[in-house]
């Protein structure tokens, strides 16, 4: 394989180069941009390989200005730091994959660029992500998927090429593991941005109102019916649907779904008219579909039908490497809204969230966080201060709870949520301290 290189450190594109040519790749160095698109324009390399900062211009300047006579090769785009802003640029440009040069990277390198080499462009990206008017940047729907480990680098790449396409996309992880925040970063940068992103939770949804709250109802379909309703699918035209914990869907409604997603059509309650759904689905679950498919839970062909595009949410253990960046832009989300100044984080307290397993995911990790910052006096948080509790983490402090409950009106969904528990374990906590939480409905 013909491969050009563009890397002005020494350093770095001697060791790229050897990587690339212990696989039988042939590679051509330049070290500026200008050499890199004088030498890509003479020859037709299969690859070309482009460093962020060059001296001379950015690597993007390179991928920008490709020649349209002839189809231009795959481009890797290499960059030092993981920044979504940077990451998003290159793929905006044209670039067929990013690698960021971490420790591993030159392991993984010939492999990738084989692969984007057999996959070749793709120019439909360009366009796409280039093309939403109105739309915040792409970057900061990114940003709030935080973390440098290969795992959210892999995961931030997985969400930009879901957003691409209206196809419906499952998402998979353990609870806590920041779900929704992978759902609303692909509508950010799909092309229904400018639209409704509507969330159900369908574990909270009794399964015979299922067909009502989707499809909506006329007037006179059922005894409460007094008028016509528009249902969630109908809210969400031509924006997302987020079906929340779609595992726990009834059985009987499972291929009420299916008949969505495989006709686009839905028919309200009551209704003989048809009516056409423009919706993007995207569907989250805490627990692999595939073996509910398995014990006859879930239904094959609907569990295909969510997972054209299949995105997997890793635990917080399996990323540990990123609890301090995520520690750290929690404490300077959240202290503002506390009336404080941002405090400084001791190394202490770093190792000690470290050493945690977070079995709550990045939402127990939020909880602490705000607890810590809620009995916080002075400017630093110390290790004492942080103390991540058992699985599932929750706050021993009776106050603690009761404000949560005013804060949400006694919503146990949203309160079991927020401390990143399930909702039996949070009535079973109320119960044994005694908590009513019917007498925080009515507060504000």
């Amino acid at each position: 394989m013909q491969i050009l290189l563009v890397e002005d450190d020494p350093s770095h594109a001697r060791v790229i180069r050897h990587a690339l040519e212990r696989h039988g790749h042939s590679v051509s160095l330049a070290t500026t941009a200008a050499e890199g698109k004088a030498k890509r324009d003479e020859t037709p390399y299969d690859v070309i390989i482009v460093d962020y900062v060059l001296p001379d211009a950015t690597g993007l300047t390179l991928l920008e200005t490709q020649p349209g006579r002839r189809p231009h090769p795959a481009t890797v785009f290499l960059t030092a730091t993981d920044s979504a802003e940077v990451c998003l640029a290159a793929i905006r440009a044209g670039a067929a994959d990013y690698i960021v040069k971490g420790t591993e990277y030159l392991r993984t390198l010939p492999d990738r660029v084989a692969q984007v080499a057999q996959c070749g462009q793709s120019p439909r990206v360009t366009p796409l992500l280039k093309s939403f008017p109105g739309a915040p940047p792409a970057s900061a729907a990114l940003d709030q998927l935080l973390g440098s480990s290969t795992e959210m680098v892999q995961l931030r790449r997985t969400v930009l090429r879901a957003a691409q396409s209206n196809f419906p996309v499952l998402v998979e992880g353990p609870t806590g593991a920041g779900k929704e925040i992978v759902a609303r970063a692909i509508h950010s940068i799909s092309r229904g941005v400018s639209k409704p992103f509507i969330a159900i939770n369908c574990a909270a949804l009794p399964p015979d109102l299922f067909e009502s709250e989707m499809f909506g109802h006329v007037k006179g379909a059922f005894t409460s019916a007094l008028g016509d309703r528009g249902g969630l699918v109908l809210s969400a035209h031509e924006g997302s649907l987020f079906l929340d914990e779609v595992g726990e869907l009834a059985f009987e409604n499972q291929a009420k779904l299916l008949r969505l997603l495989q006709d686009l059509e839905f028919r309200p309650v009551g209704s003989d008219k048809q009516h056409r759904a423009d919706v993007r689905v995207i569907a989250a679950t805490n627990r692999p579909l595939q073996r509910g498919v398995g014990q006859r839970e879930f239904r094959e062909d609907l569990f295909y039908r969510l997972a054209v595009v299949q995105i997997i949410v890793p635990p917080l253990a399996q990323r540990s490497g990123d609890v301090r960046l995520l520690a750290r832009a929690m404490v300077k989300s959240f202290a503002p809204r506390l009336g404080l100044m941002t405090p400084e984080i001791d190394e202490e307290a770093y190792q000690q969230l470290e050493r945690h397993n977070w079995p709550g995911n990045v939402r127990e990790l939020e909880n602490v966080v705000k607890r810590t910052l809620a009995s916080l006096e002075g400017t630093h948080i110390s290790s004492f201060m942080i103390t991540p509790g058992d699985a599932p983490s929750m706050s021993e402090d009776r106050s603690y709870l009761e404000r949560l409950l005013v804060e949400f009106s006694g919503n146990l969904t949203q309160v079991a949520r927020e401390l990143g528990v399930s909702r039996p374990t949070l009535y079973k906590r109320l119960e044994s301290l005694g908590i009513r939480p019917k007498g925080f409905r009515s507060r504000q």
